[in-house]
């Protein structure tokens, strides 16, 4: 299970690496610059906190819709975490929410695609 964790979390970063940058306004000088400066944050706590905390929510969960809204309350606490360690804003509200959103639809998906397929 910790495997498929980790290939769902390696996929996830791959992929939103490339989605996440047109959320912002002037991707299109920096595409590559905003998807590195957004994975250097919420890789090392996707494959962290993520991963652990999905691991107890799949032990725990059985119901697949229970389980992807525990997975996104999990990305709401990361929001509010690093919310905290950083000037509070609305507008980063929002787009901290919208980078959480995609990336834990993207994990949820790609773990249970992979689940499927083993």
């Amino acid at each position: 299970m910790f495997n498929r964790k980790l290939l769902a979390a390696f996929v996830t970063t791959v992929i939103c690496y490339f989605i996440v940058p047109f959320f912002f306004n002037d991707f299109t000088n920096s595409y590559f610059a905003i998807g590195l400066g957004v994975s250097i944050i919420s890789v090392p706590i996707l494959f962290t906190i993520g991963i652990l905390a999905s691991l107890v929510i799949e032990l725990r969960t059985k119901h697949i819709l229970l389980a992807y809204m525990k997975h996104f309350g999990c990305g709401l606490i990361c929001v509010c975490v690093l919310l905290l360690l950083t000037d509070w804003d609305i507008e980063l509200f929002f787009i901290y929410t919208l980078i959480a959103f995609v990336y834990v639809t993207v994990f949820f998906i790609s773990d249970k695609l992979i689940k499927r397929n083993q």
